[in-house]
């Protein structure tokens, strides 16, 4: 069923960034989880293959992930912001025993310049038995780069080690983003709820969790 969708525009809090659900990247139905606060947010989108990608946008200022020199190259803050990820957030992940990084590459041909990476984590589902996660070895690649007052960290996790596939999906996942995107509304909410829930798998109430209103203007 891959490209027989005519997709649903999906808006990220705070205009950060716009998005046709119909791409051909994502197989099937889309199913979005997404969060937000006052210094950025997070969508995370499941396919119908299952597979799992995620877009997390951070404002620059003041963000506790990047806390950078005021004039810090592009390149500083997409490695500093890199770093941090895989220190705060992936390595302290209550299911990895570890992680190793595998791949980094500074994309110069790019349009903005990105950063391309792919680390390996280990899985022990015992510790967290209620996500129902899977035992063993995943492959979890970053693309990040810079525009505007925003820095964009696009992700996607596959099940072997693939370097130069997970760079072509990243790719096409942000070539397909078009920034900025809109300030939503409340009916702009209700009509991607409708969107989503046509999308997922039948017997499926309620398959995304959206922001509210009054989180959206705590982001803008």
């Amino acid at each position: 069923m891959e490209g027989e969708r005519d997709g649903d525009m999906y808006y990220a809090p705070a205009a950060a960034y716009a998005m046709d659900l119909g791409i051909n990247t994502f197989r099937g139905e889309v199913i979005l989880d997404e969060r937000c606060d006052n210094q950025g947010g997070s969508s995370t989108f499941w396919d119908g293959s299952g597979r799992q990608f995620r877009i997390d946008y951070l404002r620059i200022e003041n963000h506790p992930l990047i806390g950078a020199p005021r004039f810090a190259s592009d390149m500083t803050l997409l490695n500093l912001v890199l770093n941090n990820y895989l220190r705060e957030r992936v390595a302290t992940a209550p299911l990895v025993t570890s992680v190793e990084a595998l791949h980094r590459e500074f994309l110069q041909d790019s349009t903005p310049r990105a950063l391309f990476a792919v680390v390996s984590l280990d899985v022990d589902s015992q510790r967290a038995p209620d996500t129902r996660a899977v035992d063993g070895t995943h492959y979890y690649g970053f693309l990040l780069f810079r525009q505007g007052e925003m820095i964009y960290v696009v992700q996607h996790r596959q099940p072997v080690l693939m370097p130069e596939k997970m760079k072509s999906v990243l790719l096409r996942l942000a070539d397909a983003m078009e920034i900025p995107g809109r300030v939503r509304s409340d009916t702009d909410i209700e009509r991607l709820r409708r969107a989503l829930s046509r999308m997922a798998p039948q017997g499926r109430i309620e398959p995304a969790r959206l922001c509210s209103a009054a989180a959206q203007g705590e982001s803008s």
